[in-house]
């Protein structure tokens, strides 16, 4: 019984935190976000269509240069964005300054479960860049996303 109370506590937190966004400089954490926080913010909005989803979908999140901003930090050259189930990826300031990504947490109005690539995530407008759909800049693409770092 111990055994299930404990490892309950640990799935609940676990998802707790999967609500929050964290930045991170030299592995130290700075600045945590809530979807409120975000959804606080200056807003963007990208609608375009993805290869993991039908037609075009509508997102609205917080431009990734936006976030830095309101972290008062400057955007670093290369910038590190890890997902729930840690995977990396790297994505460098000249593809944020030419295409600016956001870190979208809603679809099409809606807030997005973990089940449905959320709470975060990271979205370039490839429709209207073509050029950038390719299977690079969807690696970037990065959903489920925890933290930021740097």
């Amino acid at each position: 019984m111990l055994k299930s109370t404990i490892l309950l506590c640990a799935l609940l937190s676990s998802l707790a935190l999967a609500s929050n966004l964290t930045m991170k400089s030299e592995g130290v954490t700075f600045k945590t976000y809530t979807d409120e926080d975000l959804a606080n913010m200056p807003q963007t909005s990208i609608t375009t269509e993805l290869p993991w989803l039908e037609g075009e979908n509508h997102f609205t999140g917080v431009s990734l240069i936006e976030l830095f901003a309101q972290a008062n930090a400057q955007v670093p050259d290369t910038i590190t964005f890890v997902a729930l189930n840690d995977y990396k990826v790297a994505i460098n300031l000249k593809d944020i300054q030419a295409y600016n990504p956001i870190v979208a947490n809603r679809k099409n109005g809606e807030k997005m479960s973990v089940r449905d690539k959320g709470p975060f995530w990271v979205i370039f407008p490839i429709s209207q860049f073509p050029e950038i759909d390719t299977t690079d800049y969807h690696s970037m693409m990065i959903w489920q996303l925890k933290e930021v770092s740097y």
